[in-house]
């Protein structure tokens, strides 16, 4: 039996018979649909382009972004009533200072203008007094000395943050490239992103003095698709050499006062990073814009803004942006859910996509997955079909179908993520029956061994696929000799109340806080093992060997010590400024070194790289005794014996709170260059006496010797106060004869 079946299959194997079979079973023409949509697939034209946005479109208008319940961004619209209450537009400038000032006064926190200023006010009195004919000499010098309204507005924007609309142009005649020198260049991560972005040869800004006024500038110019839709907004285009941030994105630049990232690879753009946070685009640098129904509510008549009549509440701690909705102005556009909006909704939405994370995701690589799909579905179909009967596969393509469109609006509705099935789908069904209604040959065993070579051919792949996990996500760790620091703010909690209405000033210093310390950390080949709130925990010679990491964990302490100092005096600086009380920063560092457990530590479910062991407890509470020693550095024995030509102060013989062995510990105040300094030698000289003294019990001589210590210096007087308290409390009480100079604390 066995070799009639090798028998069989050489025969239906054999060239001749597999063509023949292929032919008559309708696989050759299903091929030529399959290979022809392929091809059509990747030129992409625009007709197949549209039908792929128009059903995204059905994705949005079934599930539109749900907006959330405080809206971050207004619109300050140039409607029909501000219109008829305040004349046709162009209104004369005075009136938008009037409503930059207003707006500012209500709490704006950026203001941004979708719309140009590329000429100077005509309706300015130094304007007027040139075009008015039949004016005497008198009367044309007495209004050219009226305010200009063009000086109005900008010492309005120059008083509030105000980014001002530029716009792209394809064509270099009429336009004025106003301000392009002043765009402020990017940062870029990665590789050059500018081949990427869109180019065009110039454009079209506002006139000088308002532009030098303005904290900002943006491309208001929209991308529109084959039918007239905005889907995607760029974030950047290019003139020249000079990258355009749109007016969305030079408006988040404002307001958080950083630089925007350009992140990008051989491939192209990746995202924009506002803020420390990551915004993905395209490879050409474009968002695709997740909708929200059109809310009318966002909008604040122009007319009540410049007449002081608004609820300040509507401008608020909100991003503004001023648009018009007037039919007669034509600034009319369309998106997925609504035809007919006006333009500045683009900016309302684009904004609100980025301020809540809420984009619509199609990665590049999306197009070459559905090809991909295309390619799998049709070839099985291909192969398949004909092997197990119409109705089997029937069964299979309203399963692929299935599983196709309900993922894809699964990943639309929990990830925002596009992906086209429909392509696929469609050519799909139209292989499927061009072989139920081809004649094809063949029998069931026919059928039946191709279909097992098929599985066959699978078979390596799934066992690929299934092997394919790191060797190294396991528990367990080594034993290794480390440096742990620990890293706390001093009264942090007095500090939080000063913020307690304002939670994200409060993030904001936290983070100004962590970066030059994690900066410091990391440069000084150090591991952020976690952050816990305002401290830091840290350590050194793990994942990488590291035979110097008790040098380098102390030269990053007193590196943290001097980016604290440069960061109080910012803090004061803005708090003068500001006009609000300064509360300077201060931190204790525990450092001590020791072998412990490094590695994969945690649970099956889930586990971190960290450490375990004894030296990070004692770390931990030698960090919380640099408030009783008064030393912002306080170092275990084992990390001083290994940085003695460093300028430490023994500071006391201490069994730290949980423990009973006794340890000293050391005070750490400079580098090797400082030991040399008269006031360390004289501080570390007087510690050095006082503490033989008091050693020794000799109370009354130990007492004079901490005084004098106190006296030496400001910043010793805790320290001294600590000892002068602890002696005070010997003499009523004295220690036990076999007291050892140990003191054992009580808190942590």
């Amino acid at each position: 039996m066995a070799a009639f079946t090798v028998k069989q299959l050489l025969y239906a194997l054999s060239p001749t018979i597999l063509a023949r079979t292929f032919i008559k079973s309708g696989r050759l023409s299903a091929l030529v649909i399959l290979l022809a949509a392929l091809a059509l697939q990747v030129y992409d034209p625009p007709f197949l382009a549209n039908f792929r946005d128009r059903v995204f479109d059905l994705y949005q208008q079934s599930k539109p972004r749900i907006a959330p319940p405080e809206r971050p961004v207004a619109v300050i619209d140039i409607d029909e009533k501000s219109l008829l209450a305040l004349g046709q537009w162009p209104w004369p400038r005075s009136y938008l200072a009037r409503l930059v000032e207003n707006a500012t006064r209500s709490g704006a926190v950026v203001i941004g203008f979708d719309m140009l200023f590329a000429e100077s006010d005509r309706l300015s009195p130094d304007h007027m007094a040139r075009n008015i004919e039949g004016l005497s000499g008198n009367a044309q010098s007495e209004i050219a000395k009226l305010p200009s309204f063009d000086d109005m507005f900008a010492r309005a924007i120059s008083q509030s943050r105000v980014v001002l609309g530029i716009s792209v142009s394809p064509d270099w005649r009429g336009a004025n490239n106003y301000g392009l020198d002043r765009i402020p260049s990017f940062a870029v991560l990665g590789d050059n992103p500018k081949p990427h972005l869109t180019h065009y040869p110039a454009l079209i800004g506002n006139i000088a003095k308002l532009d030098a006024a303005a904290a900002g500038r943006g491309m208001v110019s929209l991308d529109q698709d084959f039918d007239g839709i905005i889907r995607r907004i760029p974030l950047a285009s290019r003139v020249h050499d000079k990258v355009i941030p749109s007016l969305a994105l030079d408006m988040l630049r404002v307001a958080t006062g950083r630089n925007v990232i350009i992140q990008a690879n051989d491939h192209g753009i990746t995202g924009f990073k506002v803020a420390g946070t990551l915004v993905p685009t395209d490879t050409r640098g474009r968002i695709w814009v997740k909708y929200a129904e059109y809310d009318p509510s966002l909008y604040v008549s122009a007319v009540d803004v410049i007449n002081g009549t608004v609820d300040p509440k509507k401008l608020a701690g909100r991003l503004i942006l001023v648009g018009t909705s007037a039919t007669g102005l034509k600034d009319l556009r369309a998106s997925p859910l609504t035809s007919n909006l006006p333009g500045v909704e683009m900016h309302l939405q684009l904004l609100e996509n980025i301020l809540t994370q809420s984009y619509l995701f199609r990665p590049d690589f999306i197009a070459l997955f559905e090809w991909a799909g295309t390619l799998a579905t049709g070839l099985a179909l291909i192969l398949l079909v004909p092997l197990v009967g119409a109705r089997a596969t029937l069964g299979l393509l309203l399963f692929i179908a299935s599983v196709a469109i309900s993922s894809s609006i699964y990943l639309f509705i929990s990830r925002s993520v596009l992906i086209d099935v429909s392509y696929t789908v469609t050519v799909s069904t139209l292989i499927y029956i061009t072989l139920v209604y081809s004649n094809y040959l063949g029998t069931e065993q026919e059928r039946t061994r191709i279909r097992t070579a098929f599985a066959h051919y699978l078979a390596p792949e799934l066992v690929k696929r299934l092997s394919a996990s790191p060797d190294s996500l396991v528990l367990g760790g080594e034993e290794k000799e480390m440096t742990f620091m620990f890293c706390d703010v001093r009264e942090f909690t007095v500090i939080s109340e000063g913020y307690k209405h304002d939670p994200q000033g409060l993030t904001h210093l936290i983070n100004r806080f962590l970066t030059p310390m994690t900066g410091e950390i990391l440069g000084h080949k150090g591991t952020i093992d976690k952050y816990m709130g305002d401290a830091i925990m840290a350590f050194w010679n793990a994942p990488l060997d590291n035979p110097d990491h008790p040098k380098d964990a102390v030269d990053a302490a007193l590196e943290m010590i001097k980016k604290l100092a440069a960061l109080n005096q910012e803090l004061e600086a803005e708090a003068r400024r500001d006009g609000r009380p300064f509360k300077q920063l201060r931190i204790g560092l525990g450092l001590n070194t020791g072998v412990c457990i490094v590695g994969n530590l945690g649970s099956l479910q889930r586990f971190d790289y960290s450490v375990l062991g004894d030296p990070v407890n004692l770390a931990s509470r030698l960090e919380g005794q640099t408030k009783e020693y008064g030393f912002s550095i306080i170092l275990g024995e084992s990390t001083a014996s290994a940085v003695m030509d460093y300028a430490l102060i023994e500071l006391d013989l201490i069994a730290v709170k949980g423990k009973q062995e006794a340890v000293k510990i050391y005070g750490l105040l400079g580098d090797p260059a400082h030991r040399d300094n008269p006031d360390f030698m004289a501080a570390d000289a007087g510690i050095r006496d006082f503490l033989t003294l008091y050693r020794s019990r000799d109370w009354d001589a130990a007492l004079l010797k901490i005084e004098e210590v106190g006296a030496l210096n400001p910043k010793l007087e805790k320290y001294a106060k600590l000892y002068r308290e602890r002696i005070i409390v010997f003499k009523e009480d004295p220690p036990p004869a076999d007291w050892d100079g140990v003191f054992r604390a009580v808190s942590k």
